[in-house]
């Protein structure tokens, strides 16, 4: 029996705009929505699953309300402060993937467990009390530290 190839994947909250089908070796300002995680699904298999979710999902309301330290590698982080709309969207995906049967790559940082917050980049951050409006998602999937924009999921509800 051949095993089916596994993709690395992560869902993020548009900060910054990306591009449908573009390499990022580093991405820009965003909200990781998923933790990585790896799954049997083509891009357009997880996509089709999980877009009547982002498509009844109505712009939220992003709002950093401290800078900190995060993870193992201390990394640099405007924390949002989190709100019923983000966390119900958080776990419906959550129960959703785990409903597709993913394995998650940091089982302790989704969930329950997940932090909102954007990684400040060198020439960029989300200012304490600076609010920003999440329009859209995005599936990005990890092979070779490259980050390939899968798709983009607009919030229409």
């Amino acid at each position: 029996m051949i095993a089916q190839p596994r993709h690395l994947y992560l869902f993020t909250l548009e900060i910054v705009p990306l591009e449908v089908g573009k390499v990022y070796g580093e991405l820009p300002l965003h909200c990781t929505l998923m933790h990585r995680f790896w799954s049997v699904l083509s891009s357009a298999e997880m996509s089709g699953a999980v877009r009547a979710l982002f498509d009844a999902t109505p712009p939220l309301p992003l709002v950093a309300y401290k800078h900190a330290l995060l993870g193992p590698k201390q990394m640099a982080v405007s924390l949002l402060k989190p709100t019923k709309e983000m966390e119900a969207l958080n776990m419906a995906l959550y129960q959703l993937l785990n409903n597709l049967g993913v394995e998650y790559t940091a089982p302790q940082w989704v969930g329950k467990g997940h932090v909102f917050h954007v990684t400040e980049r060198e020439d960029a951050r989300l200012e304490v009390g600076g609010k920003h409006m999440g329009m859209a998602a995005y599936l990005i999937e990890v092979e070779n530290k490259q980050r390939l924009v899968r798709a983009k999921f607009g919030f229409n509800g």
